[in-house]
């Protein structure tokens, strides 16, 4: 069912019910985008109007997309089709990929360079699995010709063609892209050459095995089946049913639509509000989700992390939701077992990474103390690595950035995790007296030690520490530029927010919050808490605080944001923390 792959006559399937009439409607289109053996084949674009540029084409689809649609149906499939769209585009977006068309389930984009494209299809493979699909793609890097405003030509050609030849979650790649991206880390294995309809010579085909990132194995029939199984168009088919008896029956009021929408949405509408959307550029509410679960009893566990939205939700036997970033729909729910509520977790390179530190229950080494690392496939929610530690970590944590995964341990040493290999790559010691808050920041690692009111700052290139002192017990929150590099500091205690210069370590005067904050994220020009009744906002250019209050039953306990759709998102934690 790949309305790009259709364009240029090598695969017959189709999206609709009559597959003769879709290939024929989505090959003129591609006419149009000179996506033929040549110019011959366009008499409508004469040598004069055509301008050629160089770019990397990346071409994509479903697979089995005809088998797909049949068993979900026509509501089901076009709204798997909805999501699968949104999904794609939110990683061309992150990557710098321009879509060129669309049509069914399949995608024609382009990309100014090959390791972007790569890196790009490689993320979109992971991301649309979550989806319950795999795709196939086909990358090549040569020079387009521009047509009415859009790229076309004998290398969109080729590219698509190297999609044809691919299967589930692979990345194709012609020895173009492979010799380009020389050096840039990824790698590649030989799928032999090929003659491409159309195209003159054999090609050399390679398979893209990483960049970054790894490429996922292909869903099983049941991992696939167990994702689709969240596919469901029942909420908006009753709005829109809704909608239509309240035009047909001429109400016109504000009251009475309202009234009719609650009714549409039955137990839905007066089940418990989990999450509260804000537009991140007007501060306002945009939307409230009524989508279970609610995290009771958990506060600043909600994170943003590439266009996806986490949760963690329950105590013993917690589970880790995985929610759509712009709808806050559940995707899937990662059971974490009897230990989660001790765990510690950390997001970074396509992985969910847990800390916990426990008693051996049996065997030789029953009653050891040992703390384990084990990382998690964020697409399939597969156990990848476990890693066996030296120290203990009950008190330490686990964090990313900096190009690599860090373990604070209890007695302030700092492991060092390589992301590729999964293997300790550095010790240090950092002389840190508390272990529980980790931030890897601009090429430092900062401990924040809050019960003495100071942060360390540890070179792990150098293995020197250099401490500030601050003016409150508060934690780490991010860094900002608006005034030069300024290091934030919240104090959920005092209700403060305390700005501090980095290099010199010296604090402001701690600026006071309205609520009760817990959890903050700096993003879009400000600081926003989730701070109990209301989400406190201080704006980083005025420094003036202002309120956004939450609706009747939320209590806001957590809280991130999402560049990528202007959002920020919070999480009822249903009930104050205990003093």
């Amino acid at each position: 069912m790949s309305g790009v792959g259709l364009s240029v006559g090598f695969k017959s399937e189709a999206a609709g019910s009559n597959p003769a009439r879709h290939f024929s409607g989505v090959a003129k289109r591609m006419a149009g985008l000179g996506v033929g053996n040549s110019r011959a084949d366009n008499p409508r674009v004469s040598r004069s109007t055509v301008q050629r540029r160089l770019a990397t084409v990346l071409f994509l689809d479903i697979v089995g997309s005809t088998a797909l649609a049949s068993d979900l149906g026509d509501a089901r499939w076009h709204e798997l089709l909805v999501r699968f769209r949104r999904t794609v585009r939110s990683e061309l977006k992150r990557y710098g990929g321009r879509e060129q068309d669309t049509a069914g389930d399949g995608f024609f984009a382009t990309f100014d360079g090959p390791a972007q494209a790569l890196r790009g299809a490689t993320a979109i493979v992971i991301a649309v699995q979550g989806l319950g699909v795999d795709v196939r793609a086909g990358v090549h890097t040569g020079e387009c010709e521009l047509i009415d405003g859009k790229l076309g030509g004998i290398a969109a050609h080729i590219g698509s063609r190297v999609m044809a030849l691919a299967g589930p979650a692979e990345v194709l790649t012609t020895g173009t892209v492979r010799d380009l991206v020389a050096g840039s880390g990824a790698s590649f294995e030989g799928r032999g050459t090929h003659e491409l309809k159309g195209v003159d010579g054999t090609w050399h085909v390679y398979g893209l095995r990483s960049v970054e990132t790894s490429l996922p194995a292909p869903l099983s029939p049941e991992e696939s089946a167990s994702r689709l199984a969240l596919i469901t168009s029942e909420p908006r088919s009753r709005r829109r049913l809704v909608l239509a008896v309240a035009a047909a029956a001429g109400l016109v009021t504000v009251a009475v639509a309202v009234s009719l929408l609650a009714f549409g949405r039955g137990a839905k509408a007066a089940s418990p509000i989990s999450l509260v959307r804000l537009d991140g550029k007007s501060g306002e509410i945009a939307e409230v989700s009524h989508e279970p679960p609610v995290a009771r009893g958990h506060w600043s566990d909600m994170w943003s992390v590439d266009g996806t939205l986490w949760q963690m939700v329950g105590h013993e036997n917690a589970r880790l939701i995985q929610r759509d970033i712009e709808s806050g729909q559940v995707q899937r729910s990662f059971p974490l077992g009897v230990d989660a509520c001790s765990c510690h977790v950390a997001f970074g390179f396509g992985s969910v990474w847990l800390l916990h530190t426990g008693v051996i229950r049996a065997g030789k080494l029953a009653g050891t103390v040992h703390t384990t690392l084990t990382r998690i496939d964020d697409v399939s929610g597969r156990r990848v690595k476990t890693l066996v530690l030296p120290g203990t970590a009950d008190q330490g944590t686990v964090a990313t950035g900096n190009g690599a995964v860090w373990v604070l341990e209890d007695v302030g040493r700092l492991l060092r995790i390589n992301p590729l290999t999964n293997r300790v790559t550095g010790k240090y010691e950092t002389g840190a007296v508390e272990t529980s808050t980790l931030v890897p920041l601009a090429g430092y690692e900062w401990i924040c030690e809050c019960v003495v009111n100071q942060v360390r700052r540890f070179d792990a290139r150098t293995r020197e520490a250099r401490t500030f002192k601050i003016p409150t017990q508060a934690y780490l929150i991010g860094v900002d530029t608006t005034h030069g590099p300024t290091t934030w500091l919240l104090d959920p205690d005092h209700s403060t927010l305390t700005a501090m210069n980095p290099s010199t370590g010296k604090a402001e005067t701690p600026l006071g919050l309205s609520g009760q904050p817990r959890q903050a994220v700096i993003a879009f020009g400000a600081i926003w808490a989730a701070a109990g009744r209301v989400v406190d906002r201080l704006d980083l250019e005025t420094r003036q605080p202002s309120t956004i209050d939450m609706p009747k039953g939320v209590w806001a306990g957590s809280i991130t944001a999402d560049p990528a759709t202007d959002s920020i998102w919070v999480g009822n934690n249903g009930t104050a923390p205990p003093p």
